[in-house]
């Protein structure tokens, strides 16, 4: 009985450290560089929020971890789930990639890259065969960071964590940029959008080779640092890091980055990029069914309320979403990977719930 009654008890200390409490929770100032406040110091719609944060608690949109909204450069709603710790590294799985481009600006600024249109080949002498190939030695920097190299690649037609998956395939390699560089050809380069992963391995590789420094220790020194973010995990195999999809960052410095791309490279004052290479890197390039591609960012043309809007998504339920006519970033983290979409309501859907709070949303 006695065993019974220990076993209750430890039982009920799990279930109040794991059970999520539901409630709104003004944002703290944790003196790292975003400024807080609460949803009516900036007359958003409470009522709003409250119904989509009790949805949010009951699972109709999956297993959300973290939502957060910066609203005219304050943070006014910052709320966990699920258990999820604040302090947690969360996975940020395909967002990662958009990390490439800022990071690629900023080496053209620091003059150790001339330009987009540097050609990828004379990055990698040591694989004299990439210039006997007359497709691959077209292939530029701005075709790797906008998908349009040009390598043949699906990573669509079957599950990613099916074996067979070319993602899947690469992903097992000992030598990933090998493997990516020796990926067959399959268009002119800059003429067709294919999702691939390997585009921001050769990334990672090209600003190794201009920098001296890996894409972690680069980034470290040039964006992280400079936005106050002291802890972060990048995978990496044998040196050669994953800048498809291995960052895990803090839900909060994940809000911070998304902050950095609405005013367009400034950080307090401080501008870490250009606005000029922002501006570049979400000028649409090529048009993919509805959204518009450009520099691993999704421009969704238009929302059913009439504003553009930047979506860098992640595998799982990563979101950033960049809504400059209302002054808003949106981030999400989850892990729904394991959760069918008829089980649950769209990550869309929470984007469109959380903008309703905005002021101009009030009669929509």
């Amino acid at each position: 009985m006695r065993r019974i009654i220990v076993f209750l008890i430890v039982l009920s200390s799990i279930s109040c450290k794991t059970k999520t409490d539901c409630s709104y929770q003004v944002p703290i100032d944790k003196k790292d560089g975003l400024k807080v406040a609460s949803i009516k110091q900036h007359n958003l719609n409470e009522k709003v929020f409250h119904k989509v944060n009790n949805d949010i608690c009951k699972g109709v949109y999956g297993n959300i971890h973290s939502v957060l909204v910066i609203h005219k450069n304050e943070l006014i709603i910052e709320q966990y789930y699920n258990g999820w710790n604040p302090q947690e590294l969360h996975f940020l799985a395909s967002t990662t990639k958009s990390f490439s481009a800022i990071l690629t600006g900023i080496a053209i600024e620091q003059g150790k890259i001339d330009d987009v249109n540097q050609l990828m080949v004379d990055y990698f002498p040591e694989y004299p065969q990439l210039k006997e190939d007359g497709l691959k030695k077209q292939i530029t920097i701005k075709n790797l960071l906008n998908n349009t190299s040009g390598f043949k690649w699906d990573e669509q037609s079957l599950p990613v964590n099916d074996p067979n998956n070319m993602g899947a395939i690469v992903d097992r390699m000992d030598d990933w940029l090998k493997a990516s560089l020796e990926l067959a050809m399959d268009t002119v380069p800059g003429t067709k959008y294919e999702y691939s992963g390997p585009n921001n391995i050769i990334i990672g590789e090209i600003i190794k080779k201009a920098t001296g420094q890996n894409i972690a220790e680069f980034a470290n020194d040039n964006l992280l640092k400079p936005l106050g973010i002291e802890e972060y995990s990048w995978y990496a195999k044998n040196d050669i890091y994953d800048v498809g999809g291995g960052l895990k960052l803090k839900s909060r410095d994940i809000a911070k980055y998304g902050l950095l791309h609405l005013n367009k490279g400034n950080w307090n004052g401080n501008q870490i990029v250009s606005s000029k290479w922002m501006d570049e890197i979400f000028n649409p390039y090529i048009e993919i069914q509805h959204p518009l591609y450009s520099c691993c960012q999704w421009q969704m043309v238009k929302t059913e309320f009439g504003f553009n809007s930047w979506f860098i998504p992640g595998n799982g339920g990563q979101i950033i979403n960049v809504v400059p006519d209302l002054d808003l970033v949106i981030v999400i983290n989850a892990d729904n990977r394991k959760i069918p979409i008829k089980k649950r309501m769209p990550l869309e859907y929470l984007i469109k719930d959380l903008t309703r709070i905005h002021p101009e949303m009030q009669n929509s």
